[in-house]
Order: structure tokens, then sequence, then C-alpha cells
């Protein structure tokens, strides 16, 4: 049995679907939703998403967010949600590098923390790409 579920930014829906399960990056590891779950809030790490779409999994990539699940409805809420088919592996790379070298040169706290941060972002593209793109 499916639920709908709705992929969401700052700039809006990114997607809804319905899907059989919805397995997401915790902090406390992975954990898949189904069908009737229990209605439950948490917060997600930066990761890939996986979904059950008419039978196709289908991979996702997130930059952490919320996920709220009620009466079979799931909204994650996410900065940034991107299909790994979609993904550009080679910007991910010059966007990793770029990161790298501002992290070298900050001098402030919150420039090391912002440019640790987008590299994370950045790594996370890269393995998804590696490991879920055809």
């Amino acid at each position: 049995m499916a639920f709908k579920v709705d992929l969401i930014t700052y700039e809006g829906v990114y997607k809804s679907f319905e899907s059989a399960k919805l397995n997401v990056p915790t902090s406390e590891g992975r954990r898949t939703i189904l069908s009737n779950h229990m209605p439950i809030m948490m917060p997600l790490e930066i990761g890939v998403i996986e979904t059950d779409e008419d039978g196709i999994l289908r991979h996702y990539a997130i930059n952490g967010g919320v996920l709220y699940f009620k009466d079979n409805v799931a909204e994650l809420v996410a900065d940034n949600v991107v299909d790994v088919a979609e993904i550009d592996i080679e910007r991910a790379y010059r966007d990793k590098e770029k990161e790298s070298e501002r992290l070298k040169k900050a001098r402030r706290e919150n420039e090391r923390i912002r440019a640790e941060h987008k590299i994370e972002v950045a790594e996370n593209l890269i393995r998804a790409a590696e490991k879920y793109q055809e």
C-alpha cells in the first residue's frame, strides 16, 4: 500500500508522489517509513533518501531537513533536494575543491563552519552519484 510523499524545499514543492516506502538518513541511522506508520516527526541528516515509486527505487540527495508523517502523508522539508539521476558529479567535485580552498583561508569560525558544511554537501552528492547513477 502506498502513501503520499511531498518533497518540499524553501522554494516550494520539489516533487509529490506515491511511495510504498521512504527510507531516510537520521542521526541514529537510517529509518524506514511504511504505510500506516504511527505519526512521527524527526530531524534528517545530510544523505540520500530512498523511495519506491511504482516498484522503481528512486534516490534523492538531501542537505538535512525534517520529516513529518501523519495519516499516510509524509512531508519532507529540506534546504535542498536533488534527484540523484540529475547530479552533475563534475560540478560537485569543483564545488568541493572550491570550498576546501575557502576552508584553508577561513579566519572566522562561521567561515570555517560554512565551508565544512558545503564540503559535506558536495561529498554527499559525489557519493550518491557514484553509488546510484547508472
